[in-house]
This record gives C-alpha cells, structure tokens and sequence, in this order.
C-alpha cells in the first residue's frame, strides 16, 4: 500500500512544550507516504514557530485559525483539509511508535477504521499503564462492586474507549462525518459512529502509541481516568433526550435553562 497517502490531521493550541516530540515521531514512521495537516486554534506561545521549523524541513502544512474554534471544530478543519485516501489524528502531546501508520494500513482490511491500545505516560515521558486494558479492567472491577452485573461491559473494547490518536480511517469515513454536528462534544466519538454504519470498526491488541496524560489535560491516575470516561458514557446516552429537550425549547421559544450534557 506504498502508493496510498496518509494524512495526518493534527489540531494544536499553546502545544509547544511536546509539540516536538510528537511531529518527530510522526515523521520517523516507517510508512513515509503521508502529509501532516495542522490547524492551529490561535495559539500564544510558540507552536506557529515550531511548526514554520516543521514545515521548513519536512513540508509539514499548517493554517491559523482566525478565531478560536475549540477542539472539535478545530480537528474538523484539519480532517476537511485532507487529500489522504486513508487519515490518522493526531494529538500535540503523544508520541507515535514508529510502525503505528505501517501496522495500522496493513491491518485495516475491508473495515472503514481501525484503532490500537496505547500506553499511557506522564509528562515525563514515564510509562505508568502498559495497557489500556488495565483500566478497562479497574473498570469492570467497579461496576461489578458497584452493579453486581457487567454483562454489557464484558467485550475488552467498545466504541466509547475508541480514542481519535489511535484511530486510522478511510476517506469515505471523513466524507460521511464532515461537518460533525453543533451538539456533538466529541469529534472521535462522531467518527466512530459513522463508520460502525459503514463497514465497522476493527481493533489491534497491540499499543502502538504513547498517550500523554499530564497536569494539562487529565489527572494521570487510572481511576480518574475511569470516572471520567464512565460520566462521558452517561452524559453521550442522554444526549438524543437533551437534544429533543433543546429542540423544544427552540420551537416553542421557552426559556433556556442553561442545562447542557
């Protein structure tokens, strides 16, 4: 698969302190036919510099936003702005093993997307979960103290865990999920569930990425890890109610509330 291009869709904001780290090892991967789209959400410190330096000597793209988008609008620029056949994200802060693309390209097969398991490490580059399993397991832990019954959970992966930096997808994927909707919060999660409804999703038991978890984004201890992703569960299966409740209030003009999900 040589002769395919694989885009990498990179959003970043005030990333300078790992920005490096994570283009090189993005540009040290073993497939080589790739483009990296970066669109930069207004950053202050100097991420445009570091990714003039990039674009310098590897022809890295890049565009300022001229307002901030936030997260999800961001990376849905940075997707549209792709010409790959096949697209990977990319957060500012990881660092990609260097068969991540190769692996992922020869793995995918007749499936829309695949994703990997990850290590997660701290801002020091330290490895602290092995694998994400290990939280899935601390999470089956829980619920059966908390449920006595975990038989929805009992598959080792589910959409939900389907992280964007682990994920690589084929262009009819971007074509279907492009624009993200206003009410989704969560631009990976979109993504997963376009292409379940095309040709699915497969997963690789092996991490092919380090994922940073640092004071910037998310505690690096696994049970806060957990809580977090257990309320985002609830918060995505209540969603189509908050959506129906909005619509309501749009269309009989009532008060809002300030609720949101």
């Amino acid at each position: 698969m040589e002769d395919k291009l694989v885009s990498i869709a990179m959003a970043t904001y005030n990333g300078e302190k790992y920005l490096r780290e994570q283009l090189d090892s993005i540009y040290n991967q073993t497939y080589k036919n790739i483009e990296v789209i970066v669109c930069d959400d207004c950053s202050a410190d100097t991420t445009i510099k570091i990714l003039e330096d990039y674009k310098q000597k590897y022809g890295l793209i890049y565009y300022i936003n001229k307002k901030n988008l936030g997260h999800v609008k961001n990376f849905e620029k940075a997707i549209s702005l792709c010409k790959g056949d096949f697209i990977a994200l990319s957060d500012q802060d990881d660092i990609w093993l260097p068969e991540k693309i190769e692996i992922l390209l020869h793995e995918i097969q007749v499936y829309s997307l695949i994703y990997s398991d990850v290590k997660y490490i701290d801002a020091n580059d330290n490895v602290f979960v092995e694998s994400e399993r290990e939280i899935l397991q601390l999470e089956k832990k829980i619920l059966i103290r908390s449920f006595k019954d975990v038989s929805f959970f009992d598959s080792e992966y589910k959409i939900g865990y389907t992280k964007g930096c682990t994920m690589l997808f084929k262009r009819e994927v971007a074509k279907k999920a492009i624009p993200i909707p206003d009410f989704e919060r969560q631009h990976d999660w979109w993504i997963n569930i376009v292409a379940l409804r095309l040709n699915g999703i497969k997963y690789y038991s092996k991490p092919l990425m380090l994922y940073r978890k640092h004071s910037d984004n998310l505690s690096s201890n696994p049970k806060s890890i957990f809580y977090k992703k257990y309320f985002n569960n609830i918060r995505l299966f209540l969603q189509p109610v908050y959506r129906i409740i909005k619509s309501v209030q749009r269309l009989y003009k009532l008060k809002d509330f300030g609720f949101k999900i």
